[in-house]
């Protein structure tokens, strides 16, 4: 299988499409077709266009089509017959060369034939994985032989929406080597970017030939599957709760949140027994409700209250541990391996308390579970201790996690949990989720997020390079700071946690008592609202004197600036690095 790749290449002209079109299913094994029909395939929305090269430089020539594909012919495609397998049957296509114009095959230039299905992506596409599967065998009777011919089936994305028709996708497999007497499957799978919306896909085969060599290929049993037929794989989920209705005893249920309990023994600590998996109640003794009242200006109303499992009395009388956990659980697909996906969110505590929390903890988490064999193993989990969380004050943060080829065919959950007993309170607030891929993933791990400013969102920290002390290659850069506001990085090997210090509109994620300013690099933010630094990890500043950062070392970085038009101050995302 081949995954999507972009690179240049020539369009196919054709005509613009329609923009409010979506991507439809389209499956062919060609047994249906009448043979004897000269418009078969182009009955069948089969079109062709060819590019010609020169011979000599490979220099484009010019094009022509688009045209209704023929059955049969000296050019392009015909339905055919003779040497199918008994997974294709009597009937599949042949694709090969425009051999028709003679005059490129004979000057020595390349004719570059194209054979395809086209439609128009729609936003309703986006972010889903579309695949493009086929079988195919070389004609196995040779007239001239192979020369310099390339065959190959492909994918590709044009640029319609302006008329320029330039490609912004092109995966492919090459079928210039397949076999003769045994047909080969293959599929080319591609990720729906939204900046495709009302573009043009196509999908289909192609040939560059000249001098008459031989380019034929037979294809069949060919495929373009709809999202609802695809493997299951990860999805992008948000929620900022303000439209689940908190009368709604299901809401939470119909966004598919879910719970399960673990109970431990209150002295020992020894696993008891657990329950679940059910849906998530909105409100009740037990687990999760929508909450309001305790909003900040970018939490708005409603958010999510996640606690123990009040309901399960018995334990908590008892003194043991139930360990009470909210989530939404997807499926890892073959597509997701490699890939970064970030749950971020906004957390504070209940600032309502009844019972003091004495012994309650509680964790953000992303965890992946082994369902393959039964077992529900844990192979990841990346947590964010919410214990400390503000009762006065919201906060936000991320946590990552990098999709490995064994976690393929495993289930993903993120979510929250709490350990607690005796009634003790345990509620945390958290709103404004975001799961989803991260395209590029920077150096090192999120330690918080930034709060937003006055412009309206919270600045994002990030570190390139190399996480090789000795490399000494470090740049730190920060995005969406309020314009035009001066600031400096600081440094640390701790992560404690400040709320608002000095009442600055932003917290301190990496306290410590070996903290060290950058104040000899104030930067402005100027128009663009970003700053750069690349940092000397041989003489990072620190009173009394600069620090050098060696393998095994952890540091914290974070940057502090002013906000111009709200009068005070804020701070960005953090990041924390363990140098090699």
């Amino acid at each position: 299988m081949k995954l999507i790749t972009k690179g240049a290449a020539l369009a196919l002209i054709a005509l613009a499409p329609n923009a409010a079109a979506q991507l439809t299913t389209y499956t062919q094994d060609f047994e249906a077709l009448d043979i004897t029909n000269p418009a078969a395939l182009d009955a069948d929305g089969w079109k062709i266009f060819a590019n010609v090269f020169d011979g000599v430089s490979g220099g484009y020539l010019y094009g022509y089509g688009t045209f209704g594909a023929p059955n049969g012919g000296a050019g392009f495609s015909a339905i055919a017959t003779g040497s199918g397998g008994a997974a294709q049957g009597a009937q599949y296509v042949n694709a090969y060369s425009d051999y028709g114009n003679s005059g490129e095959h004979t000057n020595g230039n390349l004719v570059e034939a194209n054979l395809f299905q086209e439609q128009t992506i729609g936003a309703g596409d986006v972010g889903n994985t579309w695949t493009f599967s086929f079988d195919y065998l070389k004609n196995p009777t040779p007239v001239n032989g192979d020369g310099g011919t390339t065959t190959i089936a492909f994918i590709k994305v044009l640029k319609s929406s302006d008329g320029s028709f330039a490609t912004l996708a092109f995966p492919t497999v090459d079928t210039t080597s397949a076999s003769t007497t045994t047909w080969t499957s293959d599929s080319i799978d591609i990720l729906i970017d939204p900046t495709w919306a009302g573009e043009l896909l196509q999908v289909g085969f192609s040939s560059t030939a000249t001098n008459f060599d031989d380019s034929g290929r037979f294809y069949d049993n060919v495929s373009f599957e709809a999202p609802g037929s695809m493997p299951p794989s990860l999805s992008a989920y948000a929620q900022d709760f303000e439209a689940l209705d908190m009368a709604d005893p299901a809401a939470l249920t119909a966004d598919g949140w879910k719970i399960f309990a673990n109970v431990f023994d209150g002295v020992s600590g020894g696993f008891l027994y657990g329950y679940g998996v059910f849906d998530a109640p909105n409100g009740g003794a037990g687990f999760s409700a929508i909450g309001t009242g305790d909003g900040g200006p970018f939490q708005m109303s409603q958010y999510m209250n996640i606690y123990s499992d009040y309901g399960n009395s018995g334990e908590h009388t008892n003194g043991n541990v139930v360990n009470a956990l909210v989530f939404q659980e997807q499926p890892i697909g073959a597509i997701d391996d490699g890939n970064t996906w970030r749950l971020s969110f906004d957390h504070r505590q209940n600032p309502n308390v009844v019972n003091p929390a004495m012994t309650v903890t509680t964790q953000a988490f992303v965890k992946v579970l082994k369902i393959s064999d039964g077992s529900f193993a844990t192979l990841f989990e990346a947590q964010f201790d919410s214990t400390g969380s503000s009762p006065n004050a919201w906060a936000s943060m991320a946590l990552d996690v990098l999709i490995d080829p064994s976690y393929v065919g495993e289930l993903m959950q993120f979510g929250f949990s709490s350990f607690a007993t005796n009634f003790e309170d345990s509620g945390r607030f958290y709103d404004n989720l975001n799961w989803g891929q991260v395209m590029n993933p920077s150096l090192g791990t999120i330690a918080c997020l930034g709060n937003p400013s006055s412009a309206g969102v919270g600045a994002f920290l990030e570190a390139t390079g190399s996480d090789v002390a000795a490399d000494n290659d470090v740049t730190l850069s920060v995005s969406d700071l309020q314009l035009n506001a001066m600031g400096f990085f600081v440094h640390s090997d701790g992560n404690a946690f400040v709320y608002n210090p000095g009442n600055s509109d932003g917290h301190l994620c990496i306290a410590s008592f070996d903290m060290g300013r950058f104040d000899q690099n104030v930067l402005n933010s100027g128009a663009a609202g970003a700053v750069s630094l690349a940092i000397d990890l041989t003489a990072l500043p620190k009173f009394p004197g600069p620090i050098a950062v060696l393998a095994g070392d952890t540091r914290n970085f974070q940057y502090w600036s002013r906000d111009t038009t709200a009068g005070g101050s804020n701070f960005s995302s953090a990041v924390s690095i363990t140098f090699q």
